[in-house]
């Protein structure tokens, strides 16, 4: 992406959008305050044009990133918290893979109009790291844009991007989905069940049999057995995969 920009401004791209950006936001206090709506538009603005390049495309009003695959997509997702002054960023990141949506809605509760649009996994950077430090950004005033903008683009490309290519396959899925010695970063109804059990299958895990009966015990625990006839439906499509 840096070379990206370096080509496009003949060498000097870094210089001149600092500077453009700078003086934006100089004439901008010149006349009024910006909104929190401007901050946050502002902000997108910036990094849409760090990530296209990469394939992620902003959609503005989710505030997310996405890079679409053949086999699903990924997105870097910002969540904009309304604070007593400015906003608060929680940035996170998501992965869908089509065959495993396919499946599980073959059986899921959710309604038709929503099986294009869920992911396969999500998680939160602070839960990805969970290492006691904040990853959670302050938007208050236009001097917080350009830091907020420098934080996420590194988060960007040091984790978002790396976490992407490691979870690409099926079977990093169901290596993560279905681990035994500590407790999946992956937690959650669908996660800890539905999710587990098509990824054990489709990628012939020797310890499927386990797994079934380990989250049909699952279910039946969780939230009075609510989620069971959901999961029961899951195994019955995936006898025929």
């Amino acid at each position: 992406m840096a070379a990206t920009s370096w080509q496009k401004y003949g060498g000097l791209g870094w210089w001149y959008k600092e500077v453009f950006q700078a003086l934006t936001f100089v004439s901008s206090l010149s006349f009024h305050k910006m909104t929190n709506r401007e901050l946050r538009n502002s902000l997108l603005d910036l990094l849409a044009l760090e990530l296209k390049p990469a394939g992620f495309v902003l959609n503005k009003a989710q505030a997310e990133f996405t890079n679409r695959l053949k086999d699903g997509w990924e997105k870097f997702q910002l969540i904009f918290l309304t604070r007593s002054e400015g906003w608060e960023i929680n940035s996170g990141v998501l992965l869908r893979r089509n065959l495993v949506e396919e499946i599980y809605h073959k059986a899921s509760y959710f309604e038709a109009k929503y099986h294009k649009t869920t992911p396969t996994i999500g998680i939160a950077l602070e839960n990805f790291y969970n290492d006691g430090n904040s990853y959670r950004l302050t938007l208050a005033s236009e001097t917080d844009i350009l830091p907020s903008f420098h934080r996420l683009l590194y988060l960007f490309n040091n984790v978002a991007i790396p976490f992407f290519g490691k979870y690409s396959s099926l079977e990093e899925l169901d290596k993560e989905v279905n681990i035994e010695i500590r407790k999946s970063i992956f937690s959650g109804p669908k996660y800890e069940g539905n999710l587990g059990i098509i990824l054990a299958k489709l990628v012939d895990n020797p310890h499927y049999s386990k797994l079934e009966e380990k989250y049909r015990n699952y279910y039946k625990k969780l939230s009075n057995g609510f989620y069971l006839p959901e999961y029961e439906g899951v195994i019955e499509v995936l006898k025929n995969v």
